[in-house]
């Protein structure tokens, strides 16, 4: 009788220890998935005050992939062109989150593009030239960049929003362009007016200011503020997760299901409403 309690209670406990070590041990199907993104412009990728890397684009890719039950996600954070470069080489899964850039980010030796297929749109972006009235109240510029000849700019390092022609026109010296390492560095750079415009997304900038000017410092340095205005649209925009396109059949042989799964999460968000509900959690 005895015995049969002790072995009756030993199972017990060796069967408590087994399921308590499965539930403790991860999943050896679950296929990890490697995302390149960028924690600096807020609220689309930063970190919050706790650290957490967070932002309208983060949470709608790890909520869709959460829901996927044979994958997860670890997020890296470099500087944007370094992600480029990685998502070039094929070391990495998928970049977050380019603009489609099927026709001019192309590979070096066979000169298709290195990025495919691009994510369902993940959000909708505007591309503005933000300037101290003072410069644009002179003269009207429209056409960007040809009517900013002689201006100075301010952008933070790696962003490439303003274009091939505008980077052609720093290297004539015909715009004088200073570098900063965060897009919450180019308001107050505007304020102290070290330079007259910026090329920005419109909603971080306006994410920024409005940070900026909760801080106490703020009421301390600026005894003026210097009127900022949208002088012209570079353009609209639409945001995705991109996936590396080379040697992805030998490297991640998942994309195309990883990829279809994706946007059928990404597609239930949109219409069920959850979609706008994250980017409401960030924008007011």
């Amino acid at each position: 009788m005895y015995r049969a309690t002790f072995r009756f209670h030993t199972m017990k406990t060796i069967s408590a220890l087994i399921l308590l070590f499965v539930l403790a041990t991860p999943s050896q199907g679950l296929q990890n998935v490697d995302i390149y993104t960028y924690d600096i412009l807020p609220p689309y990728a930063y970190r919050d005050d706790n650290g957490r890397l967070t932002g309208i684009y983060i949470e709608m890719v790890r909520r869709a992939i959460e829901r996927m039950p044979d994958y997860s996600a670890t997020f890296h954070v470099v500087p944007w062109a370094r992600a480029k470069e990685v998502v070039k080489k094929g070391e990495a899964f998928a970049i977050l989150p380019p603009y489609f850039h099927a026709h001019d980010w192309l590979t070096d030796d066979t000169k298709q593009p290195y990025i495919w297929p691009y994510s369902l749109a993940l959000y909708h972006q505007s591309d503005v030239v933000i300037c101290n009235e003072k410069v644009v109240s002179r003269s009207p510029r429209p056409n960007f960049p040809s009517d900013y000849k002689g201006l100075s700019f301010v952008m933070f390092r790696g962003d490439g929003r303003a274009g091939p022609e505008f980077t052609k026109m720093v290297e004539r010296g015909d715009i004088e362009l200073h570098l900063v390492s965060r897009s919450e560095q180019i308001y107050p750079f505007l304020q102290s007016e070290r330079a007259d415009c910026t090329a920005t997304s419109e909603l971080p900038f306006e994410w920024n200011v409005k940070k900026f000017k909760q801080l106490k410092e703020w009421a301390e340095k600026y005894d003026r503020e210097i009127r900022l205005v949208t002088s012209a649209t570079i353009a609209t925009n639409d945001a995705y997760l991109g996936y590396t396109d080379v040697n992805a059949d030998k490297n991640y042989p998942f994309k195309k299901d990883f990829s279809i799964k994706f946007d059928i999460e990404i597609h239930k968000m949109k219409v069920s409403g959850e979609r706008i509900r994250i980017i409401n959690e960030f924008i007011h």
